[in-house]
């Protein structure tokens, strides 16, 4: 990208151009499909409900000092950003109703239709394609959803009018196209915003060594077609994984476990590795012995490896790797996590799988997802939730503690982006493909992150032994890293300094929406105790109770209906005494 002045400051967001406006600073937006940081922004515009199929509500407008930030959402339903549907964009950026094409009153320099992923700028009355990389546009999430978060490079030719301007305020409209469509604002003239000359705060850089020294790491990776075996790749490869130093290594679009593990350990050549077979396009090459592997699903899109870990955890781990039907196969996709989740149901609750598997054994389930169509082949996977229950079964909560698993959300080490996926050349804008899923009722997150080496600064490729475009000429997937904590006190037998039969916590209903309440029983009095809630980042959500608690049954109530769908993590916490429950607010 090119360098641009620091003109960033103040926007100026009205309701609508005849009614009022409000002053606030930029803002540290994390383009992931999570929603947290938008929670001080104020309301750009307010749309009540209405008659239509897809009823805008709320518009936020926002930056920092790369992007353009814009969050809108749905009274009601779930849509896909990038494909089925006709959502237009429409940007005035020079805040001149004059120029670019008249539409409502502004006259927009972009319209930009996020269905075809594609739009049109408008500039000194000719038009030209735009396509997403000429924008940097960054959309989340890549599944349906009835809220999005998209951001737009400051410094693209079409916000700066072909670099003849720099942008300082302008009006944004979204609208369906007709007939019968919503269009925000409902009056004409758009949602007016500006900018001034504060500076938003650079994201922290996530640095590549572990929380400690003790922690497994596993980096998960699509390697593009065999990409790690050839050689005008191999060498990025190489940097990329050595400069990680994993324990565990799980790959997609990888054909070959022998010609692999010889690579592999030619890299780390003073440990022993050791390979599971390749299940279609999944291997997994780990530091520990691998006891059992195989096939989980009939499509051979999943499989699992069993390593032996019982000096390091205690107990041995599981990773589940998949690579699921790419792109439009929505139904194939839903087969498969529905087939998944029937097996591994069957596999814990009575055992019957492709080996044997101890109570509570820790798992990990990685890999290139494909999830790119409908949120319920997430949600099936996270709680259970399976859709064709005549041919699968029962729904079913997949940890061993009977709640959902963790689906990990992780940044750049030194962007606030999330996507996982990236092709400049594509109409597809960058995206989460790959995916974390774990077990926290048996292991503890440490440090997890994704490496894309085109956001590093000089002195950080430096230090870690990389170039940079190392990332972009390996693969179209970046690797995500996952430590697994050795956190003594996480897990179904936690071991706390005071018993654990001290306290009981639960809530009721779980999953809920909005409304559950949280359900703690004493048997003995508890001083300066405190009841928090967090979400998955581990950020404070709520102070539910602080105090001392008496023996017996305590119940607190929570609404939820200011948060957004996620896990959430009741801390109960006296003394040196800590108890964790997870639940889920499911909307």
């Amino acid at each position: 990208m090119k360098e641009i002045p620091n003109y960033w400051g103040l926007v100026r967001i009205a309701i609508s151009p005849f009614l009022f406006s409000i002053l606030m600073a930029g803002h540290p937006i994390n383009i992931d499909g999570q929603f947290q940081d938008w929670e001080n922004v104020e309301i750009s515009y307010e749309d009540e409900a209405g008659p239509w199929w897809a009823d805008f509500a709320n518009v936020k407008i926002t930056y920092d000092q790369e992007f353009l930030f814009i969050y809108f959402s749905f009274h009601d339903g779930e849509f896909l950003m990038q494909d089925w549907n006709a959502f237009h964009l429409y940007i005035d950026a020079d805040n001149n109703s004059s120029t670019g094409l008249d539409y409502n009153g502004i006259g927009a320099e972009l319209d930009w239709t996020f269905g075809q992923r594609q739009g049109f700028f408008y500039y000194n009355g000719g038009s030209s394609d735009v396509w997403q990389n000429d924008l940097t546009l960054r959309i989340a999430p890549t599944i349906t959803s009835s809220e999005f978060e998209i951001a737009i490079a400051l410094d693209s030719d079409i916000l700066t009018l072909n670099a003849t301007q720099v942008l300082v305020e302008g009006r944004i409209i979204i609208s369906e196209a007709p007939p019968n469509s919503d269009t925000v604002p409902n009056e004409d003239g758009g949602i007016y915003f500006s900018i001034g000359e504060d500076a938003v705060p650079l994201p922290n850089p996530i640095s590549f060594e572990r929380n400690d020294a003790s922690d497994i790491r596993i980096v998960t990776y699509n390697t593009l077609w065999n990409g790690i075996i050839e050689a005008d790749r191999q060498p990025s490869f190489q940097r990329i994984l050595q400069a990680l130093d994993p324990d565990v290594i799980v790959l997609q679009e990888h054909t070959d476990w022998n010609e692999i593990d010889d690579i592999i350990q030619s890299w780390f050549p003073q440990e022993m590795w050791y390979a599971s077979w390749t299940y279609s396009d999944l291997v997994v090459l780990s530091r520990f012995p691998i006891l059992n592997d195989a096939n989980l699903i009939s499509s051979g899109r999943t499989m699992c490896a069993l390593l032996d870990t019982e000096n390091e955890l205690g107990k041995n781990l599981l990773i589940v790797n998949s690579h699921l039907s790419c792109c439009g196969s929505n139904d194939d996709r839903q087969q498969q996590v529905d087939e998944f989740s029937f097996v591994w149901r069957n596999w814990v609750t009575d055992g019957t799988g492709p080996f044997e598997l101890e109570n509570e054994t820790p798992f990990v389930h990685v890999g290139d997802f494909n999830f790119v169509g409908y949120r319920q082949q997430v949600e099936t996977l996270r709680i259970g939730d399976i859709e064709d229950e005549n041919e699968y079964g029962e729904d079913f909560l997949p940890d061993w503690d009977s709640t959902a698993i963790v689906d990990l959300y992780s940044r750049h080490t030194h962007k606030r982006m999330g996507y996982t996926w990236r092709e400049d050349e594509s109409s597809f804008n960058p995206g989460k493909l790959d995916y974390i899923f774990y077990s926290d009722a048996t292991i503890d997150s440490g440090k997890h992150f994704i490496v894309n080496t085109l956001a590093m600064d000089s002195e950080s490729l430096i230090e870690y032994g990389l170039e940079w475009d190392d990332t972009q000429e390996a693969s179209d997937h970046l690797p995500r890293v996952f430590d697994i904590s050795l956190d003594q006190t996480v897990g179904i037998d936690n071991q706390n300094t005071v018993p654990v039969e001290i306290a009981v916590l639960n809530n009721f209903p779980n999953p809920f929406n909005p409304n559950t309440t949280i359900i703690v029983n004493i048997v003995q009095k508890l001083h300066a105790t405190s009841v928090r809630i967090y979400n998955l980042n581990g950020r404070l959500v709520d102070l539910v109770f602080q105090g001392e608690l008496e023996t017996g049954t305590h119940k607190f109530h929570w609404n939820g209906s200011r948060n957004s769908s996620s896990v959430y993590f009741i801390r109960l916490q006296s003394g040196d005494f800590v108890k964790t429950h997870k639940m889920i607010l499911l909307k």
